[in-house]
């Protein structure tokens, strides 16, 4: 059971997009990208007005072009890969993915990148970098949804990509269930017999970095729900066919009853919610629940 994360969505009909000479891959998972007033996860760009975070603009703006000369008519997504220091990451990959199909492209030297769709609105996409475990310290994913109702070309601004700690070293499946403290105060506790990586990921270590309250994307989909904490979490898109019992950091008075979510690795959207509680030291997820995948996790209440 995959789960639905959290990112500013812009409903675009996906169909053909240009990344500045990027590549085009199918996705995944065919459980349908979430359209219109879905269970998305993101701010939503559109229809009758600028939606929450990301400021959108006219087919003119950061795309100027769109729709004449050959070039897409569809929506569009712009922004720039900045490091934890706030330097931009020039060089790097960035992806725009849903459910259907995802786009890559490489950051300019001031770490810009720009996607141009041709594609029918709404629809939901996600924009996401690449883990790097070649830098000091690695870097982890970010990622931020977006929900398109018209065709317009928002701009994300900077976007956090997270230095990741060293890690817990996972042991042998003989040792399951396993308690590890992955950085930032946060514990999973996992099988590792039950655990997937990705195509070309390794699981010698998990590792977690807390983002930082005002590098969180708007998440709308939470409605009235306050945001306690969210981590990005590596290796990135490893599933779990057992729950990850989770457990963070909080003040919060005990019995607060509080939710943990992740974030959909192939369009942002958020999973569905695993409940959980406060003892004024911790919030932890039931006994017997937990996330099944390693990408962000959002806690809220």
């Amino acid at each position: 059971m995959k789960r639905r994360t959290l990112l500013v969505l812009v409903a675009i009909a996906a169909s053909a997009c240009d990344g500045g000479g990027g590549s085009t891959s199918g996705a995944g998972d065919a459980g349908g990208a979430t359209t219109g007033g879905g269970a998305g996860g993101g701010a939503t760009v559109g229809g009758g007005g600028e939606g929450e975070g990301g400021a959108a603009t006219g087919g003119g703006g950061a795309a100027g072009g769109l729709g004449s000369g050959g070039a897409p008519a569809g929506p569009g997504v712009t922004g720039v890969l900045e490091d934890e220091a706030g330097q931009p990451i020039g060089g790097a990959s960035v992806l725009l993915c849903n459910t259907r199909v995802c786009y890559s492209d490489n950051t300019a030297a001031d770490g810009r990148f720009t996607f141009l769709c041709d594609a029918e609105v709404p629809v939901d996409f996600v924009v996401k970098s690449m883990e790097d475990a070649g830098t000091t310290p690695r870097r982890g994913v970010t990622m931020f949804p977006l929900r398109f109702l018209d065709a317009v070309t928002v701009d994300v601004g900077s976007l956090f990509v997270p230095d990741l700690p060293a890690g817990a070293l996972l042991g042998p499946s003989s040792g399951d269930p396993q308690v590890l403290e992955v950085g930032d105060g946060l514990q999973l506790t996992v099988n590792r017999a039950d655990l997937a990586p990705p195509p070309g990921a390794s699981l010698g270590d998990i590792a977690a970095r807390r983002i930082p309250p005002e590098r969180v994307p708007p998440l709308p989909d939470l409605g009235g729900e306050e945001i306690v904490a969210v981590y990005a979490l590596y290796p990135f898109a490893t599933t779990s066919g057992s729950p990850i019992a989770v457990q963070a950091p909080s003040d919060m008075a005990p019995g607060t009853p509080v939710r943990f979510r992740t974030l959909s690795e192939y369009d942002g959207a958020l999973s569905a919610p695993v409940a959980g509680e406060a003892d004024g030291a911790v919030v932890t997820t039931a006994p017997g629940a937990g996330i099944d995948e390693l990408t962000w996790i959002v806690i809220s209440r």
